[in-house]
């Protein structure tokens, strides 16, 4: 049943969980995009030194619908989907914002000036919330993160370029969002907080805060 639902979503546009045809922008049919109401999350988390905004919270093992859901957003399509998702989370957090000056970076891609899904995620979080976008940090660690154990992913380094003519407004007063898709152990976002020198207001927005788990749910990203 699974293979058949992929190889419809890979020549139509249909439901990424019940393969119906009648579906948003979200690429999910309206009855499971509700289903996914249950795994938002409401309330900031934190994780020293930043905090942590997610607009679900991933259950591995029990959620398949929102790892189906994370999976196809991988890469760099589904821009439209993005920014779906984008204005649905800051809608929830506009009121706690107080018009601050905020600059959204998203997490680099594997090569550089490389439009991705972290590219699109910043990109439709920073056009919602009338932001700067400013994709400028690139990693400098080797390998990849996907599959890698705690200890792996504690090896991340970056390193901040910054390159525009108007400059860059490092004042302790800017709002300095990173963006990225999932959040795990939380160690790409602590490499992009020191490649920019350790702001005082940082935090992390992420579409799904994932929990850590063991077994076949592990290797899903």
């Amino acid at each position: 049943m699974k293979s058949l639902l992929r190889l419809m979503q890979n020549h139509c546009s249909c439901c990424l969980n019940c393969g119906s045809f009648m579906i948003s922008e979200s690429l999910l049919c309206k009855p499971c995009e509700e289903r996914l109401k249950f795994l938002e999350q409401q309330e900031p988390r934190q994780a020293p030194p930043f905090t942590v905004r997610s607009h679900y919270y991933w259950y591995p093992g029990q959620s398949d619908l929102l790892s189906e859901l994370v999976l196809a957003l991988k890469g760099s399509g589904h821009q439209r989907a993005w920014e779906h998702y984008a204005q649905k989370f800051t809608k929830k957090l506009s009121s706690s914002l107080h018009h601050r000056r905020i600059c959204v970076i998203p997490a680099p891609a594997k090569k550089i000036n490389q439009v991705d899904h972290a590219y699109l995620w910043g990109k439709a979080l920073a056009d919602s919330l009338g932001a700067g976008f400013l994709p400028c940090l690139e990693k400098v660690s080797s390998g990849s993160q996907r599959g890698a154990g705690r200890g792996e992913r504690a090896l991340v380094e970056m390193e901040a370029h910054v390159k525009t003519s108007s400059g860059v407004d490092f004042s302790t007063e800017t709002l300095w969002i990173f963006a990225d898709d999932v959040l795990t152990t939380g160690a790409t976002a602590r490499a992009a907080h020191l490649a920019l020198g350790s702001p005082a207001h940082f935090e992390v927005w992420v579409l799904a805060q994932r929990g850590l788990s063991c077994g076949a749910s592990k290797d899903l990203l």
